[in-house]
């Protein structure tokens, strides 16, 4: 059973929670200050007891709305992070204000594998590198590294990579010697 062609598969649930868990440090730094803020206002003297209650208050809400602001950004996020198999490629896009698509050929690609970090094993998803051939110097330039996906459909997806990389592989040839004895007839 492999995945299917033309479709567009997301990450994962656990993939928003984990993407979230990532930027959560401001978030509890900003309560955090913001309840010792609240907690020292006893020390404070009583003519600027407003003053430090309106700070409080406006620390408070600067903290909430950060945090809204940072779960909407990361909902963005997860939810634009797809990728689908086509009949020639692999095709990842990301990105909710700037699009992004990267797309290995499948007979480039020589390797995939399954990282999992503390965090990822925790929150029950994979990363998968996908490493490609290439002549970039920079090797950023010769892999994909697809995020947070669930550690079953993690295993499928290297599975399918895989296997349509020696089905390319074995056909490439092929293909390029057709294209040469039809372009050379011209």
């Amino acid at each position: 059973m492999g995945m299917e062609n033309q479709r567009k598969h997301s990450l994962g649930h656990r993939a928003y929670l984990l993407f979230l868990s990532k930027r959560m440090k401001l978030v509890v730094f900003l309560f955090a200050l913001t309840a010792a803020a609240w907690y020292s206002e006893r020390w404070a003297p009583p003519y600027y007891l407003p003053f430090v209650q309106y700070g409080v208050e406006l620390l408070a809400l600067f903290s909430a709305l950060y945090l809204l602001a940072i779960m909407l950004w990361t909902y963005m996020e997860y939810h634009f992070y797809t990728y689908m198999f086509t009949d020639e490629a692999f095709i990842m896009t990301y990105g909710y204000i700037v699009r992004n698509e990267l797309a290995a050929l499948y007979h480039q690609i020589q390797n995939v594998n399954i990282q999992r970090s503390p965090l990822d094993r925790l929150a029950g998803v994979s990363q998968i590198v996908i490493f490609m051939t290439g002549s970039e110097r920079d090797a950023a330039h010769n892999k994909i590294v697809l995020p947070a996906v669930g550690k079953t459909k993690a295993k499928l997806v290297q599975k399918e990579l895989l296997v349509r990389a020696r089905k390319h592989i074995q056909n490439y040839p092929e293909a390029v010697r057709g294209e040469r004895e039809s372009g050379s007839g011209n």
